[in-house]
């Protein structure tokens, strides 16, 4: 006999649901996805997937599938290794560059070349670290 309340069940389901979502979001980065591709992976219908994530995430699953996006794209620019910020935007799905761009301001507070030029050891900063270095030598 299950005890807990339907609401307790709802929110339970809910949480599922959108942990599956992101799943399947992350796995696909970069590739075309639709909404309703991907609530045909998880088994359930478009307005259930917005009530879930709404819930949850208290936002659009197409606006959340953009947040998600723009996470794995920040990620990828503070990585030492990367070099481009073309190569992450596309590769995370951005076909617009200038709006990712944009979008990635909006989100993080800074450019995305700002973030990959203070992460990779370019930039002004890394040219007066080099210059301290050789007048140490």
């Amino acid at each position: 006999m299950n005890c807990e309340s339907p609401a307790v069940l709802t929110t339970r389901r809910y949480r599922e649901i959108v942990d599956r979502f992101e799943d399947i979001a992350r796995a696909s980065l970069g590739e075309p996805r639709t909404i309703p591709d991907i609530c045909a992976a998880l088994l359930v219908g478009q307005r259930t997937l917005a009530r879930a994530v709404r819930v949850v995430r208290g936002t659009t699953p197409a606006q959340h599938l953009h947040g998600l996006a723009l996470a794995e794209a920040r990620a990828a620019l503070q990585d030492p290794a990367t070099r481009s910020v073309r190569e992450v935007a596309l590769r995370c799905g951005f076909r617009e560059l200038g709006r990712f761009a944009a979008d990635y301001r909006a989100a993080f507070g800074e450019n995305p070349s700002e973030t990959l030029r203070r992460t990779s050891g370019t930039g002004p900063e890394a040219d007066t670290l080099a210059a301290t270095c050789d007048a140490c030598r």
